[in-house]
């Protein structure tokens, strides 16, 4: 099992981010391309993580409006294995040339409001965020007794971490949430626990807070799982 550092773009540090991959000499880092990654932002992300300590990027979030060529210069400049995309309907990738060539990369994400049991025929399995799974679960929504049924008949092939904290009203939809990609305190990571046995062999912290932050983050979770 690998955790995965991330540079996630739901808020505007990730450039700070980036330059701490080198201040750490971090190698391996993976990308949550959201909210405010457009294509413009996408290339400038590019042209500092070429010049980090970054060799690879073995997973990635794709953002909605990314095209092939795209994909394929991620595969080739930074060889990127596995790739992740929502379900239709929620910011979902749009490219048909990527979808079809690279049906055996991409992973279809589990969300808490909406049913993937018939997207996910047309992907190479299932991309399990855990935070999404656990605010189903506490919310009893039937998207959570959905999600493990899938995960014991496809293959999860990446997974999300983030944190779960107490219930909160969310600045996105404006409902109660448990979620958050930003943690405060180690042991809102403690629910991965009631899901060790689905999780795959790359992980990533789907987090906002800093590389340091991150770093600690990863500590305690390796240990948690051990």
């Amino acid at each position: 099992m690998k955790i995965l550092i991330s540079i996630t773009t739901t808020n505007k540090d990730y450039l700070k981010n980036i330059k701490d991959l080198k201040k750490f000499k971090i190698k391996e880092v993976a990308l949550f391309f959201t909210l405010y990654a457009t294509k413009t932002v996408r290339q400038k992300i590019y042209k500092e993580l070429l010049k980090s300590s970054i060799n690879s990027i073995p997973a990635v979030h794709l953002r909605n409006d990314m095209k092939l060529d795209e994909i394929e210069y991620l595969i080739r400049t930074f060889k990127t294995k596995i790739f992740n995309t929502h379900p239709k309907g929620f910011y979902e990738l749009k490219d048909k040339e990527t979808l079809k060539k690279y049906k055996k990369q991409i992973y279809i994400e589990n969300l808490e409001i909406i049913s993937i049991k018939e997207e996910i025929k047309n992907f190479a399995g299932i991309c399990l965020d855990t935070s999404h799974l656990h605010d189903a679960y506490l919310k009893k929504r039937e998207s959570y007794k959905e999600t493990i049924k899938l995960l014991k008949t496809h293959k999860c092939g990446f997974a999300h971490i983030s944190a779960i904290k107490k219930a909160y009203i969310s600045p996105y939809s404006k409902q109660l949430a448990y979620s958050d990609h930003f943690f405060n305190n180690l042991n809102e990571f403690d629910y991965l626990k009631k899901y060790k046995k689905y999780l795959p062999k790359y992980l990533a912290l789907e987090i906002e807070n800093d590389i340091s932050d991150q770093l600690r983050a990863k500590k305690y979770i390796q240990k948690l799982l051990k």
